[in-house]
């Protein structure tokens, strides 16, 4: 029997193109670029259209505000799916994205999490879950305090996901997916991870990209003058791309996240910068070119944004030189 008529056959069984060949049909995978050149380095050309992303980090990092801007970058229609109960009008302002695009929901149980969201996927070009770890199981929500109902939620997850998954392929809408990094307490051995991405084995499997966030440095913000201490105005974020099934995993970036702003356009570009040793740094010192030095981080990042001509002048290089990386796919233009 031919290929051809097998493939008929297949066909009227099942349905109309349920196989195709992929050398007449292309399947190619779509990702959008966000425009900020170290973000678009650190997930290969931007984040996929159809798929999960899933968003894992500690505290205090900025998994949230990521989520927030990142998304108005890729797309228009945004469902924020609130578990926390967290989210207002004026913190999405203050991030610089506008609140027209984004509509809030806050279901009760996991149960009615996925039904809205299989619901209306087809309306949206990304949908957020803040977080994944917060929403409780229809069976949690009932049952006393004293009663376990360990990994239950996990188990809705399992079932539930991959649906989900399938319709966002089917209608190209990205699904962002928050979560927390926690202490590993199962941990049997010395070779164990410290931490796990709590949310169930099938988060994981779901999810074409992971992006974790580590805070580190802090940042210090000296303007104000009613703290006789000085204040800390946000952290230096270590961004690891740690799962990548569109592009090069395990690529890395440091980006300031300022309370309040998030991960601003500036913090990008001069994160990118260091990435393309356009600016480098020796110590507390940063120097770009033979113009500009600057005693720590927040104070370089004061003087690109107050100087629009030098801000300007460093973007269109980083940009310059990220356009012929990304092509090239040769890191060696890069440090770590």
């Amino acid at each position: 029997m031919s290929t051809k008529k097998a493939i008929d056959n297949l066909d009227n069984l099942y349905a109309k193109n349920g196989i195709v060949n992929l050398g007449k049909n292309r399947r190619i995978a779509t990702k959008k670029k966000t425009g900020r050149p170290s973000l678009d380095y650190l997930t290969d050309g931007g984040f996929p259209t159809g798929r999960l992303v899933l968003f894992a980090g500690e505290k205090s990092s900025g998994k949230s505000s990521a989520a927030i801007q990142f998304s108005e970058l890729i797309g228009e229609r945004i469902l924020y799916v609130d578990t926390e109960y967290t989210l207002t009008t004026d913190y999405i302002e203050s991030l610089g994205c506008n609140p027209d695009n984004y509509d809030h929901a806050m279901p009760e149980t996991t149960e009615k999490m996925c039904d809205l969201i299989r619901a209306n996927v087809p309306n949206y070009d990304v949908i957020i879950i803040d977080s994944i770890n917060n929403s409780a199981s229809y069976e949690q929500l009932n049952k006393n305090s004293d009663e376990k109902t360990m990994a239950n939620r996990a188990s809705v997850l399992s079932v539930q996901l991959p649906i989900i998954v399938g319709l966002c392929n089917q209608y190209n809408t990205t699904l962002i997916v928050v979560s927390q990094i926690r202490q590993n307490m199962n941990k049997a051995n010395k070779y164990d991870s410290d931490t796990i991405i709590p949310g169930g084995e099938s988060l994981h499997h779901n999810s074409s990209m992971t992006l974790e966030f580590y805070p580190s440095t802090k940042v210090k913000d000296d303007g104000n003058e009613f703290e006789d201490k000085e204040t800390i105005g946000g952290r230096l974020v270590r961004i690891e791309c740690t799962k990548n099934k569109v592009g090069k995993p395990f690529r890395k970036v440091k980006v300031e996240f300022l309370y309040g702003l998030g991960y601003t356009e500036e913090s990008d570009v001069i994160a990118a910068a260091e990435k393309l040793n356009l600016i480098t740094n020796k110590g507390a010192w940063y120097y770009y070119g033979e113009t500009v030095k600057c005693n720590g981080r927040d104070n370089l990042r004061s003087t690109i944004s107050t100087n629009k001509e030098l801000y300007t002048e460093i973007k269109q290089k980083v940009e310059d030189a990220m356009i012929t990386f990304l092509a090239d796919e040769d890191s060696s233009a890069l440090t770590e």
